[in-house]
């Protein structure tokens, strides 16, 4: 990260981090009980690994949510493995699963994943927002495929319904059931992108990036606007990462870009969770950073109001 330009913050701690570090492994912690979360994309990549994380951590509950039943399926059975695992190592095991087919552009399916996630508990503890797509593929003569440029980029009506509105309609149906569970962490975290960043889309399209960027500014307000209902929130990069859907990026650059650790993200997602971090609620946090040297920057971050997004004048 250290070739790209400062503001994109790759390097904002000293030391960062492409596996998982002992200070944020899941699998030291004991999360209280009840610990429920909720984690939208769990059906593959990233979402898959948050979930695993929150399991090897010891959370009570855990709703995984995907359009695609087969993938949650085969997550629950990888659950059911990572939970014993857990208890040979005497850890706490009893984990219930939840899974809700859902498409986040649908205000239907938002709606009944709510439903079934506050009949099943009664509760959330965290809200994962995680489901999230880039630009269709197209043929460059450079022999990349990801569009650049406006007139190449013809998906952004997907691209932002499913990475801006999905976590808006997320946020908006599970944010009355975190404001009530005022004894957890009541945690917002939505999956946003080092290409938020980004002012060209000679890397990602445009579509992709201005979602995410968008949504660093979403869980600001939410952040802001529901302080004084408890309400943590975080924009979460979730690194560099080898996923089924980032595989097919074609184009040199790729080819040593996407080498995080799969599974560094969650670590990161059960750090902020396990414990309420007022003080970086509302900013844009990497997974890649090293957590003690961002606790050594406390008063800095919030005296300097780092880590959000603000025109330079």
């Amino acid at each position: 990260m250290s070739h790209l330009p400062s503001h994109y913050g790759g390097t904002f701690t000293p030391t960062t981090h492409a596996s998982i570090p002992s200070n944020i492994d899941p699998s030291a912690v004991t999360l209280p009980s009840p610990f429920i979360v909720v984690v939208t994309g769990a059906g593959k990549g990233l979402g898959w690994h948050i979930a695993l994380a929150y399991v090897q951590a010891g959370c009570s509950g855990i709703c995984i949510s995907s359009r695609t039943s087969g993938d949650l399926d085969k997550l629950e059975e990888e659950i059911g493995k990572v939970a014993a695992r857990r208890k040979d190592a005497g850890g706490k095991v009893e984990v219930e699963v939840l899974k809700m087919i859902c498409d986040v552009q649908r205000d239907e399916d938002v709606g009944k994943l709510e439903e079934g996630v506050r009949r099943k508990w009664g509760r959330v503890d965290v809200v994962v927002a995680n489901a999230g797509i880039i630009s269709k593929y197209v043929k460059r003569e450079d022999g990349g495929n990801l569009p650049i440029g406006v007139v190449e980029d013809g998906d952004w009506a997907r691209v932002l319904d499913i990475n801006l509105m999905g976590v808006w309609r997320i946020s908006k149906a599970l944010t009355p059931l975190l404001i009530a569970t005022k004894d957890g962490p009541q945690t917002l975290i939505c999956s946003t992108s080092l290409a938020a960043h980004s002012y060209t889309s000679a890397m990602t399209p445009i579509a992709y990036n201005v979602s995410k960027m968008a949504c660093n500014r979403l869980i600001e307000h939410i952040a802001i606007d529901h302080k004084d209902d408890g309400i943590v929130a975080y924009a979460l990069h979730p690194g560099a990462v080898l996923t089924p859907q980032t595989q097919h990026h074609a184009g040199e650059v790729w080819d040593t870009l996407l080498s995080d650790d799969p599974g560094l993200a969650g670590a990161m997602c059960v750090w902020l969770s396990r414990e309420k971090r007022a003080w970086l609620s509302g900013r844009y946090v990497s997974c890649n950073w090293d957590v003690d040297e961002l606790e050594g920057m406390k008063e800095d971050i919030v005296e300097g109001g780092k880590l959000v997004f603000r025109m330079v004048v």
